[in-house]
């Protein structure tokens, strides 16, 4: 802090007198006596240090040292928050929307400020000063002004911890996430596992009546959500995937890392998706290129 306050008392006093030299300041903490002083370098290599006078400056000194104090003070609080925030990088976080300025939502999340530019924001969805939001929080922001934080409602981990957070059996650890393919507002592809017999993770997923894969839903903005049980097997992952289209067959190609799939034709579109969605998305998923193609041959 007396590091802090004698560099402001240093700088106030050039931009106040525009000494020659080098000026540090040093502070008596127990008289509040300034010793000023410049250090002047000469063509010949010799140094001076010679005494500058401090009764003008003392005013001044007194409001740059409540400034600097205030400022240190400021920061140290906004590196407490920034180091508590990051303890979370990760976790969901609820917040308030208090504005967006071109294009880039800003969260109110009480202690810190959450940074949401457009890439991180679900396409579509309107977010309006005032509206309760869930976001991810993904990592720590410079800012001197305040505690800044980047969070998402676009990233794979907004979808992993909503899932978390309305499947106890993903908290418990007994089913678990293995990979996510997403295209934010469009459609997710979720793969699960169990390491419990006889607990079928797609159906905790969903939840009785489909209410968990409801919640999950609603928070997406009704982006939809395919969920898959994962495999050890590739040609098992990769037809989970295509869903919810049927595949009649799978070849693996593991050396090109290309899964060729058969399916029924009146499936064919559906396999694709819209815009080749689906299958892009299985793609991601499961790791293999995928080429899919009719099982039976086309009507002369």
């Amino acid at each position: 802090m007396l590091h802090t306050v004698e560099s402001a008392l240093g700088a106030a006093y050039v931009r106040a007198f525009n000494p020659a030299g080098e000026v540090t300041v040093k502070l008596d903490t127990a008289t509040g006596a300034l010793d000023v002083r410049s250090r002047i370098v000469r063509p010949d290599g010799t140094v001076v240090v010679e005494a500058l006078p401090s009764e003008d400056f003392k005013r001044m000194a007194a409001q740059t040292a409540k400034h600097a104090v205030l400022r240190h003070i400021h920061d140290l609080e906004r590196d407490k928050v920034l180091r508590d925030v990051a303890e979370h990088r990760g976790e969901l976080a609820t917040g308030v929307i208090d504005r967006v300025e071109g294009g880039i939502a800003f969260v109110d999340l009480g202690r810190a400020e959450g940074v949401m530019p457009p890439e991180e924001q679900i396409p579509g969805e309107v977010l309006h000063p005032g509206r309760n939001v869930l976001v991810v929080i993904l990592e720590t922001q410079h800012n001197r002004r305040q505690a800044q934080v980047r969070v998402s409602r676009a990233a794979r981990a907004f979808v992993h911890r909503l899932m978390e957070a309305e499947v106890p059996e993903i908290k418990a650890g007994t089913v678990q996430i293995r990979a996510i393919a997403r295209e934010p507002g469009l459609r997710t592809k979720v793969a699960v596992s169990s390491s419990e017999p006889g607990l079928d993770p797609v159906g905790a997923c969903v939840g009785p009546k489909g209410v968990r894969h409801r919640a999950v839903l609603s928070e997406l903005s009704n982006e939809h959500v395919d969920i898959v049980p994962w495999s050890e097997d590739p040609q098992a992952f990769v037809a989970a995937a295509l869903g919810p289209a049927r595949a009649d067959r799978v070849t693996i190609d593991r050396v090109t890392r290309t899964a060729t799939v058969l399916v029924p034709r009146s499936q064919l579109s559906l396999a694709i998706g819209r815009d080749g969605q689906n299958a892009r998305l299985a793609a991601k998923l499961t790791g293999y290129r995928i080429d899919i193609k009719p099982s039976e041959p086309a009507e002369e």
